[in-house]
């Protein structure tokens, strides 16, 4: 049985739309996150939400590792998700695996 995006928790620093992406993957909780990292977490969202290869989901992905928003992310951190995601653009999904 398919849970209702109206049934799906919310995961902190995620709207609506993206905890249920989220749930889809695994990925329940902050605290998977930070046991997977920032990026393979991410690398496991964008897999199955291509659409979420983009700088502000990787924004979100870094500050729920940290237990910060994503408001607060310092400068490196921000060009860390902005490189990462650009070398995604540069390649297909299936030669990350």
């Amino acid at each position: 049985m398919t849970r209702s995006l109206q049934n799906t928790p919310l995961l902190a620093g995620f709207g609506p739309v993206c905890s249920p992406e989220l749930h889809a993957v695994g990925i329940h909780s902050v605290a998977r996150i930070e046991e997977l990292g920032w990026q393979e977490a991410y690398l496991c969202w964008v897999a199955r939400s291509p659409a979420r290869i983009n700088v502000n989901a990787a924004y979100e992905m870094i500050a729920a590792e940290r237990w910060i928003s994503w408001l607060d992310l310092s400068a490196a951190d921000k060009a860390r998700a902005r490189s990462f995601v650009a070398r995604l653009g540069k390649k297909s999904l299936g030669s990350l695996e």
